[in-house]
């Protein structure tokens, strides 16, 4: 089936914002050892990767129904982010307040954004480097994702994680703020199915929690490469 050219140009930046988006991804994952003395840096660094799944991936994604649904949930993460920095400075009960809804609207902007992600790989009608990078990236994603999770978990249940296992934060305030990258890197260690130390062993929820993003990895990691197979074509000169 010939492409357009308008077809094939949307193609070629969809597959950009592949590559971009992992990059802004690995980019995350090693700054966030800094992250723990750089308290702005993890959001600097998750309100990048917003902007670019949203002015790449998602603008030049096939799907078009829920093309509006990822714009405004990324924008309200993005606001809230925000809002949650200024009310931590300035009025550190409010900033509390505004904690859960804040997490929330990063975690379910993730998730709709894995599902999306997902949908957009099967559509390619090619198997290129580019589409491989960006089953990557979603499968980053998806730790990404379960990092927002850990820190909603200890927004609404500390006592579900172990303080001794997070040994650089006990001579500092125990927020969400502080407890971010730890918990993002926890949350990597547990999609790897390595496991983490952070969650005690006898508090169900975390546990679940774990098994949750364990399971969820595994399942990405299967059901898209066989998708991706599954649909493969070999590329015309």
């Amino acid at each position: 089936m010939p492409f357009t050219h308008e077809q094939i140009q949307r193609l070629r930046h969809r597959h950009r914002g592949y590559i971009l988006t992992l990059a802004t991804e690995v980019l995350l994952i090693l700054l966030l050892p800094f992250c723990q003395s750089q308290d702005w840096l993890l959001s600097l660094l998750l309100i990048s990767l917003a902007v670019v799944l949203i002015t790449t991936v998602t603008r030049y994604s096939p799907l078009i129904s829920t093309r509006p649904l990822v714009y405004g949930l990324g924008g309200l993460a993005i606001a809230l982010e925000g809002v949650w920095h200024l009310a931590l400075a300035f009025d550190p009960p409010l900033g509390r307040i505004v904690t859960v809804p804040h997490v929330i609207a990063w975690l379910v902007f993730f998730l709709v954004a894995v599902v999306r992600k997902v949908k957009t790989l099967v559509r390619e009608p090619f198997v290129t480097l580019a589409v491989v990078m960006g089953a990557t990236s979603g499968y980053l994603l998806v730790g990404i994702a379960g990092g927002v999770m850990l820190v909603a978990l200890w927004v609404l249940h500390p006592g579900a994680f172990d303080i001794s296992a997070l040994p650089m934060l006990q001579q500092r305030d125990a927020d969400a703020v502080a407890m971010a990258p730890a918990l993002m890197a926890a949350s990597f260690t547990i999609l790897t199915t390595v496991g983490s130390a952070v969650l005690r062993s006898s508090d169900v929820t975390g546990q679940v929690l774990t098994v949750v993003i364990t399971i969820a990895g595994q399942l990405y990691i299967a059901i898209l490469i066989a998708l991706i197979l599954g649909r493969f074509h070999s590329r015309p000169g």
